[in-house]
């Protein structure tokens, strides 16, 4: 009879420390309500509205970090992040860069929505909003009902983002009133080529890639509101006022406070685009030079192929992206001067032909010429260039 009650009391204990503990760790994911306690008299804390930053992530497509819309309801226990997402994976990168990704405002509860930034160690600041009651319920309908229309449903790396779909969604609810950013700051004065740069600053490959597709927008101006990226959000915030129907002002952003701590800052790859391109001039020039020296047939067939064959496929998908999907708009893009399927063509209908030694002649010097061009716009860059002076190399060596 000792020996059951000993074990009875044992597996009580057990239940009671693991109860005990579940509760605990429940406690530690719950978000703090931003305006909780009863009630007030004027209903201004029924609802709150938020907007979160967070900062960058390691995945290619978070390096610039996030910007979310916090609601919460604390009288009906509600607290939601309505985030611009868009496909996740693999199927989600292709559907980019062919300029068919579907992105919609997705509602997630604010705990499970942390958890992932918590488990990377990311920073996440939220800074509450000063609309009235009504525009915040607006503001919660109008996310519900998926606030994004049609025509931006298509997801704009730079100028369709979570950060500029979110601000215009509060732009949206302010009817009566106005919003007066009171100047913008000098980040968003830049040619969109200097601020694509400055963007991406701390991510090389992300600058290499996004200057790669942006074409003759480098050296154009985009709205504002559309260069509005999740560092800069806080930059606009907090020198935004509200403009009554009587001129009177009040500020945008009330309160700032930090939901989750920077505990795993995002570090850029140490080898660049600068590094690896140079790297392949350098490689090109000395198995170039090699070829006068020693017997390189074989090596010199695999560069070249290899060459071709990039320069075929960069230059289809540049194609592609410039005038098919728009990624970033319908334009021109620069680097469809060295990079295109017009080499590969001219090679398989003409390379037996005698005199063909002088195409290469030729096109040695517009990719000469395109080097040079440097200067002349926003989109061209050294790393781009280094793989122009490769294929230069190689067709200089063929004259």
């Amino acid at each position: 009879m000792a020996g059951n009650a000993l074990r009875i009391w044992t597996m009580m204990l057990v239940a009671t420390i693991l109860l005990a503990t579940s509760v605990a760790v429940h406690s530690q994911d719950k978000v703090p309500w931003t305006n909780g306690g009863s009630l007030l008299p004027d209903s201004s804390n029924f609802v709150t509205a938020s907007l979160l930053v967070m900062s960058p992530g390691e995945a290619i497509y978070s390096q610039l970090g996030h910007g979310v819309i916090r609601m919460e309801c604390p009288v009906h226990n509600l607290d939601y992040c309505f985030s611009f997402e868009e496909e996740a994976g693999m199927g989600g990168i292709i559907k980019f860069f062919i300029g068919k990704t579907d992105a919609h405002m997705m509602a997630v509860p604010t705990v499970e929505f942390l958890k992932g930034y918590k488990l990377d160690g990311r920073q996440v600041m939220q800074y509450t909003l000063n609309l009235t009651t009504h525009e915040k319920q607006e503001l919660w309908r109008l996310l519900d009902n998926d606030y994004v229309d049609e025509n931006m449903r298509s997801f704009n790396f730079l100028q369709n983002n979570c950060s500029s779909v979110s601000l215009m969604a509060i732009e949206n609810v302010v009817v009566d009133e106005t919003l007066d950013f009171n100047g913008w700051p000098e980040e968003f004065k830049m040619i969109n080529g200097d601020g694509v740069r400055y963007l991406t600053r701390n991510f090389p490959w992300l600058q290499f890639w996004s200057m790669t597709f942006l074409g003759t927008e480098s050296d154009t101006y985009w709205p504002h509101e559309q260069q509005v990226a999740p560092e800069l959000l806080p930059l606009v915030l907090k020198k935004a006022s509200i403009v009554d129907a009587d001129g009177s002002k009040r500020p945008l952003v009330t309160g700032e406070k930090e939901l989750l701590p920077l505990v795993n800052a995002f570090k850029a790859s140490s080898v660049t685009p600068m590094w690896v391109f140079g790297f392949l001039l350098l490689i090109t020039v000395l198995v170039t030079l090699g070829q006068f020296k020693w017997e390189l047939k074989w090596l010199l067939i695999v560069l070249d192929f290899l060459m071709m064959a990039m320069v075929t496929l960069a230059g289809v998908l540049l194609i592609y992206t410039s005038f098919v999907s728009g990624l970033f708009g319908v334009h021109w893009n620069w680097y469809l001067i060295p990079f295109n399927p017009l080499p590969l063509i001219i090679w398989l209908l003409w390379h037996k032909r005698k005199g063909f030694h002088k195409i290469y002649l030729f096109y040695t010097v517009v990719l000469v010429l395109f080097i040079l061009a440097t200067p002349l716009s926003k989109q061209l860059d050294l790393p781009h260039q280094f793989i122009t002076a490769s294929l230069a190399v190689r067709c200089i060596a063929k004259r």
